[in-house]
C-alpha cells in the first residue's frame, strides 16, 4: 500500500470493544484515519446460574467474560488469571486482583502451569471457546472447570459493512479471533475483494480464514492491540 493512499479501517468486532479498538486506531495511526464499525456478532449474556461454591480463582479468556462476570456476581474477593493484559484491566476495573498472561491461551497456559496456582480455578467464557484451557491445566495438574457465561450471536452485514466492501481504495480488516475470521469470510461468501486486507492477530486466526486468503493476510507479532496497531500501522506505510 503506497503512503499517499488513504485506508479505511473496518472494524466488525462486537461492541464495546469495536468503540474502544477504533479509538486506540485514532490514537496510534492518525486522527484523519477514517473507521467504520459493521459489528458481525454481538455480546448476550447467558442465562444459567453461576455457581461460585467452592472456586479458588478465576480465569478468563476475554474481557466478554469479565464483563458478563461482574454482571452477574458482587464477589471480588477471588483472585483472577487474565489471558492478557487489557482483560486483566477489565477485571482490576471491577475490583478484582488479576494477572496477565500477556499474550493468548498458550501463554495463559504456560503461566499458570509455572506458577501453580492452589484451588478450583473457574474459566468463564463464551459458548465458543478453543484452546481447551481446562483440559491442558488439569493435564499440568491444577484444577480447573470452565462454564459458559456468554455467547456470541451473529448479526448480519450492515450498511457500514456493506459501504466499505464497495469502496475502491484500500480497506484494512482486522480479526481479532478465529470465529470472527470465520464470520467476516461468511459475510463476504469467500470472495475476498482485491482493495481489502484482513490483518489477523494470531496464525489461529489467519489460518481460520478461506485457505486462498492466507497468503495475503498479514499476522502480528504477538497477539495483543498493541502489536495488531503496528501490523496496521505497517500496511498503511511499508
Amino acid at each position: 500500500m503506497s503512503n499517499n493512499a488513504a485506508p479505511l479501517i473496518l472494524l466488525t468486532r462486537p461492541e464495546p470493544a469495536a468503540s474502544r479498538f477504533a479509538q486506540a486506531c485514532r490514537d496510534s495511526l492518525g486522527a484523519e484515519i477514517a473507521v467504520i464499525i459493521a459489528p458481525l456478532a454481538e455480546i448476550v449474556p447467558l442465562p444459567n446460574p453461576l455457581e461460585l461454591s467452592g472456586i479458588g480463582g478465576l480465569i478468563f479468556t476475554s474481557e466478554a467474560g469479565v464483563s458478563a462476570f461482574a454482571t452477574r456476581s458482587t464477589r471480588r474477593d477471588l483472585p483472577a488469571w487474565c489471558v492478557g493484559d487489557r482483560t486483566a484491566q477489565a477485571a482490576r476495573a471491577i475490583g478484582l486482583s488479576a494477572q496477565s498472561a500477556a499474550g493468548d491461551a498458550e501463554t495463559l497456559i504456560a503461566a499458570m502451569g509455572a506458577a501453580s496456582p492452589e484451588g478450583l480455578w473457574l474459566h468463564l467464557h463464551g459458548e465458543d471457546t478453543r484452546g481447551d484451557v481446562v483440559a491442558r491445566l488439569s493435564d499440568l495438574g491444577i484444577s480447573a472447570t470452565g462454564q459458559a457465561i456468554y455467547a456470541q450471536r451473529p448479526r448480519a452485514p450492515d450498511a457500514g459493512f456493506r459501504a466499505a466492501i464497495g469502496e475502491t481504495s484500500p480497506v484494512i480488516a482486522p480479526l481479532f479471533s478465529p470465529l470472527s475470521a470465520k464470520r467476516f469470510a461468511a459475510a463476504l461468501n469467500g470472495d475476498r475483494p482485491g482493495h481489502l486486507t484482513p490483518i489477523a492477530l494470531s496464525a489461529a486466526v489467519r489460518d481460520a480464514l478461506p485457505a486462498p486468503w492466507r497468503a495475503e493476510t498479514p499476522v502480528a507479532e504477538a497477539p495483543n492491540a498493541g502489536e495488531m496497531l503496528r501490523a496496521m500501522a505497517r500496511r498503511i506505510s511499508p
